[in-house]
Order: C-alpha cells, then sequence, then structure tokens
C-alpha cells in the first residue's frame, strides 16, 4: 500500500514563488490581524522563492529587504537555506512535510489550488487567537 501512497502526492518538484497578490486577495478579506502586524506582512510577503529538489531538499530564498517600523527602517540581508525534507503523507490536494528549520522541528501542511498553486497557514500552533493568515505559493518553473 505505501508505494501506492507516492503516485496521489502533488508534485512539488520545481520553484515556487510567494505570491503577494493571493496574499492580499484572501487575506484582507479573511485575515484577523491589526493594522501594525499587516504593514509588516505586505513588506515580507511576496518575496520568498521556495526549490524543492525531489521530496528531499527545499532551497528557500529570500532578497535583501528594507522595512519600514513606523518612523525606523530596519534592513534585512538576504538570506538562502538548504533544507532537508520528509514527507509526512498526502492526498491528492495536500501534502505534509517534516524539517529542520532555525533550529526547531516544524510541520507545514501545503494546500494546493491546482498544479500551480498552494498555500500554507501562517503562524505557530498553540498561540492565543486564529488569525487565520494563509501565505500562497504560485509554480514559476
Amino acid at each position: 500500500m505505501i508505494p501506492s501512497v507516492g503516485f496521489c502526492c502533488p508534485s512539488l518538484e520545481g520553484t515556487w514563488s510567494s505570491s503577494i497578490e493571493k496574499f492580499e486577495t484572501f487575506n484582507k478579506r479573511w485575515a484577523n490581524i491589526d493594522n501594525k502586524a499587516w504593514s509588516f506582512m505586505v513588506q515580507t510577503q511576496g518575496q520568498e522563492v521556495i526549490t524543492f529538489k525531489s521530496n528531499e531538499q527545499m532551497i528557500i530564498a529570500t532578497p535583501a529587504l528594507e522595512l519600514k517600523m513606523g518612523d525606523r527602517k530596519i534592513k534585512r540581508p538576504s538570506k538562502e537555506e538548504r533544507i532537508n525534507i520528509d514527507v509526512l503523507g498526502c492526498t491528492d490536494k495536500s501534502i505534509v512535510l517534516k524539517y529542520e528549520r532555525n533550529g526547531k522541528v516544524k510541520i507545514s501542511q501545503f494546500h494546493f489550488e491546482n498544479d500551480d498553486t498552494f498555500w500554507e497557514y501562517m503562524g505557530v500552533a498553540g498561540r492565543s487567537g486564529n488569525s487565520h493568515i494563509r501565505e500562497y505559493y504560485t509554480k514559476t518553473r
């Protein structure tokens, strides 16, 4: 049975870009966040690019950013992370990954709208409230 499970998994192979347009469209309507958080998020979304190498590794590239926080400007340097991933399971519309990032083990579920678009909830389980924020990625190659 287990070998056949892989045939129903969506394909992550390739390069995916964070979509500011899809982020704004969904989250303007549904997210439960204050104006300060929104201001920060629209500066950081739409920047990240993830390249998946089979189902074993993802490379996350983030360009240098200058963020405005009130009257202050904060510079964040560019960053590239190579992260080993394990596929824990999937359906034909979602895939669950386990990986270590920034010294912490994480589990993420990607929900596929189609072959070229997936989203995941942002945030951390166990925190108070439910901000209901999604980050969207679209396939670029």
